[in-house]
């Protein structure tokens, strides 16, 4: 019994010494807007509380824009810099005292670095203290979760060369990422036409495409003699964000198409003359046996007159 009633004594000391100890604590974070873009600017404010017995002092509430990477032992190996800096204020703000059981709000306003990559980041929160009528400075470490976020922007265009009608053509059509967010998961597919029938698969995974870069799908598409001189090519792209949204997107190439006769008209198709070359030659030779055929009667006929006479 008396082991009982020690052990009960010894957890109340300890939840009496760690709520002393968590004197002050952070209730609420918010952020104006809650997702900015790279070159945007947003404010953070954060609620610190008092709700221990003493008055706290000496108040420093500072954000870390770098992220520290500590061994077992707490020495820093690595600094990771995060893409934030302070905008029109500073890192770091005081409060000479905040009473027990009262509140202070400490307001930051940062601006994401232009290179900033769209995704969820988060900003080590560091504030320290004195109890009223104590020497020790204590400290409390926290993180804040920010969101990066850009609109992709994709485009896609085809790179086609010369289009016959009645022919088979190999066709690149070209994603490019002009956004400032890289995309994900990213899958073309093409559409059907009555005009031409596609003879490799309709849809080709990429995958991954970084900001201010593109890929390229092939696909064979053979264009029917009955098509018109321009086709609507409707091309579909399904991709994700950093962030994981979901995007579907539609649009319609429009290409050039031409019959063999039009193109070499146009001059973007040379005539080549190989087949008269090669009738040409055909009849020459048709021609030559034919006269070696005559010849050689002939000569038979004027052999057997003078045979008779």
């Amino acid at each position: 019994m008396k082991t009982l009633q020690l052990t009960l004594m010894t957890a109340i000391f300890i939840i009496l010494s760690l709520a002393s100890i968590q004197a002050l604590t952070i209730p609420s974070v918010s952020m104006n807007p809650d997702e900015i873009a790279p070159g945007e600017t947003s404010v953070i404010r954060i609620e610190i509380e008092n709700d221990g017995e003493k008055d706290i002092k000496d108040v420093s509430v500072r954000l870390v824009f770098s992220d520290l990477i500590r061994d077992a032992f707490g020495n820093i190996v690595s600094v990771n810099e995060i893409p934030f800096a302070p905008y029109g204020s500073s890192s770091e703000v005081g409060f000479d005292e905040i009473e027990e059981n009262d509140e202070e709000y400490a307001e930051f306003e940062i601006i994401a670095l232009g290179n900033a990559a769209s995704g969820r980041y988060k900003i080590p929160l560091e504030i320290s203290y004195r109890e009223a009528g104590e020497d020790t400075v204590k400290t409390k470490s926290s993180l804040i979760s920010i969101s990066v976020y850009s609109e992709p922007i994709i485009d896609v265009s085809a790179e086609d060369g010369l289009l016959l009608k009645g022919r088979e053509h190999e066709i690149d059509i070209k994603i490019i990422n002009k956004g400032l967010a890289d995309v994900k998961f990213l899958e073309i597919e093409i559409g059907s036409s009555t005009y031409y029938n596609l003879l490799s698969q309709k849809n080709v995974y990429i995958g991954e495409i970084d900001s201010d870069d593109f890929d390229s799908a092939e696909f064979k598409i053979y264009f029917k003699a009955n098509a018109p001189n321009s086709i609507s090519l409707p091309v579909s792209i399904s991709y994700r964000d950093a962030l994981n949204n979901k995007y579907n997107e539609n649009f319609n190439l429009q290409l050039r198409v031409y019959t063999r006769e039009k193109a070499i008209e146009l001059g973007l198709l040379e005539q080549s003359y190989t087949f008269v070359y090669a009738g040409a030659a055909a009849v020459l030779i048709v021609l030559w046996i034919i006269y070696r055929k005559i010849k050689k009667r002939r000569k038979l006929k004027r052999a057997k007159a003078e045979g008779e006479g």
